[in-house]
């Protein structure tokens, strides 16, 4: 049987062990979902007017190719119609229509967050720019044919210099060069024609602060890792600098056709956000199979009741640790899981003096009914009307009071409160009234300490995301089960025998 016992625990550990770290290996779960993270926040605000019919203005969004998570999306329109389309990479926003004759305010706000160590891919095949002659091509050709044999790095580095001494350079095909298609183009044909996989960027420094205007870089690819760097000087930015690029190649973030634009004006902010969004969102987006069986697929208005019943076996193992282990009294098993439950709705220490004062009024109708000797059946029927009477009066003076916890007291299980009272009143038959208070001073603790696990939102989320995790508390609860030891309460109980044998 100790086999058998130590063959299903173990078993039970393995499996959600082998499911959690599939998830976060393979999926790319969070492995503490509950750790705090902050996002970004993105702001768009424009006004346009103009004496068209009708024109139109588009912008550069935050995409997920460009190695972000975006998290939602709020979009004003004011009068003019909003479409979204894609442009290879770049996700382009256009209102279209006629502004008001005083002008439409047109926004967006995108909520957005950087994952952690996201590295884009390598590129693929790249071409010159366009507008970019054969001539020009040769041209650029000739002038990095000396470097050709150096790695990609170095052949980098020597380019990046070149420009930002391009001023002082006096190769005449340089010059030229530069003259015809302006720095970042001819910046962009250089390393073309040099084998460096590049494109253009338009963005903008993620930092907190509003923006009137984008910046411009260039991404290069060094066969092993992206480099960005400054078109008009060379200049390399620092690996850590933190840019949010909205267009890639010939698009620009902002464009306008018909349209005065005024007032334009990006605002960057960081927010922490409920992680509940956020793991709602990545899951929510998913198509992996483990995702579709996901808690978060589960409609809105019922995952409210599962974040809270999937920690109920959490709240059993501890009443199983503190009855079995500890050896605090309690009036029945799962009495204080659900007193812990009752007590979101009632706060806890209303609902600690909810639940005294209905017991204590309780043992004095039943210490009554005793002298009636009344059948069980009718005697527990009168105890469970006593008991819903003593709602109503809560509930009528917690309206008269204004105090919405009495008023939610008729979620409390009167059932189980029922059988507390006659509980009750037997321990203090049997055994006095000490030891009956005893008990429901534990069953109280007890409750209390389930319902300050049920409330920890972060142990909701965890168990919420994986809830293989209660096949690890089933393990646990079997181990218990075995122990068939001293409770901890029984060595201060029999402390003198102990003093006696020494």
């Amino acid at each position: 049987m100790k086999r058998t016992v130590a063959v299903i625990v173990t078993l039970l550990i393995l499996c959600p062990l082998a499911l959690i770290s599939y998830r976060v290996l393979i999926l790319g779960y969070p492995l503490f979902p509950a750790a705090p993270q902050k996002v970004w926040q993105l702001s768009f605000d424009a006004r346009v007017g103009g004496e068209t019919v009708s024109g139109s203005l588009e912008a550069g969004l935050p995409s997920i190719h460009q190695g972000l998570a975006v998290l939602g999306e709020t979009i004003g329109d004011g009068s003019l119609e909003f479409t979204l389309r894609s442009d290879g990479s770049n996700r382009i926003a256009a209102w279209s229509g006629r502004p008001d004759p005083d002008g439409t305010l047109i926004t967006y706000r995108s909520t957005f967050r950087i994952p952690a160590g996201r590295s884009a891919p390598p590129p693929g095949a790249s071409a010159y720019p366009s507008g970019v002659t054969e001539d020009l091509q040769r041209s650029a050709e000739t002038i990095v044919a000396d470097i050709l044999r150096l790695p990609p790095a170095e052949r980098l580095a020597v380019l990046a210099t070149r420009i930002s001494h391009a001023a002082q350079d006096r190769d005449p095909i340089v010059q030229n060069l530069i003259r015809t298609l302006g720095g970042e183009t001819a910046f962009l044909t250089l390393l073309h024609a040099a084998a460096l996989p590049s494109f253009a960027v338009e963005g903008l420094s993620l930092s907190e602060g509003s923006y009137g205007n984008t910046i411009r870089w260039i991404e290069v690819w060094t066969g092993s890792s992206w480099l960005r760097l400054a078109p008009e000087t060379g200049a390399f930015y620092q690996q850590s600098a933190l840019l949010l690029p909205l267009t890639h190649g010939n698009v620009p973030a902002i464009q306008s056709h018909g349209f005065d634009v005024t007032d334009i004006r990006w605002t960057l902010s960081r927010q922490v956000v409920s992680q509940w969004g956020l793991q709602y969102d990545r899951i929510g987006k998913s198509n992996r199979l483990l995702d579709q069986w996901s808690l978060f697929r589960l409609p809105q208005e019922f995952q409210g009741t599962f974040r809270i019943l999937i920690l109920v076996p959490l709240g059993a193992l501890m009443i199983c640790i503190l009855r079995n282990i500890i050896g605090f009294p309690t009036f029945g098993i799962f009495m204080p899981v659900l007193m812990a439950l009752a007590f979101r709705n009632t706060g806890l220490l209303y609902g600690i003096g909810i639940f005294a004062t209905v017991l204590l009024v309780g043992f004095a109708a039943r210490n009554s009914l005793e002298k009636l000797r009344l059948l069980l059946v009718p005697r527990l029927s009168v105890m469970v009307t006593l008991v819903i009477i003593c709602f109503t009066v809560f509930a009528l003076i917690g309206n008269r009071l204004d105090l919405r916890a009495f008023m939610a007291i008729g979620l409390l299980p009167f059932v189980i409160l029922t059988m507390a009272i006659e509980r009750f009143f037997v321990i203090t038959e049997e055994e006095g009234v000490k030891e009956a208070l005893r008990t429901a001073a534990g069953s109280a603790a007890v409750a209390s300490l389930t319902y300050a696990i049920v409330q920890f939102e972060p142990l909701q989320l965890t168990f919420f995301v994986y809830p293989e995790l209660l096949l690890m508390v089933m393990a646990l609860q079997l181990l218990i089960g075995r122990y068939t030891g001293y409770r901890l309460s029984e060595f201060l109980r029999f402390r003198s025998l102990r003093r006696t044998r020494a």
